[in-house]
């Protein structure tokens, strides 16, 4: 079950990276935002990169106590 649960969260951070990405991309198109919109991506961006930290994080512990485990 381990298996499935490390692929669904693959899934999600991969989701997540794309979602950082197309916020990234909008912002770069300023006229296409209003100043409130900007504003809620930027708060959303920051969200995003926390978890995404946190994940990234998260595997190289696993990885790491695996690897010391055998």
């Amino acid at each position: 079950m381990t298996g499935k649960r490390s692929s669904i969260n693959v899934i999600k951070l991969k989701s997540l990276e794309k979602t950082r990405d197309f916020y990234l991309w909008e912002l770069k198109r300023e006229e296409s935002l209003t100043e409130r919109e900007r504003d809620k991506y930027l708060s959303a961006l920051k969200v995003i990169r926390g978890i995404i930290k946190k994940r990234e994080k998260a595997e190289k512990k696993e990885k790491g106590g695996a690897n010391a485990t055998g």
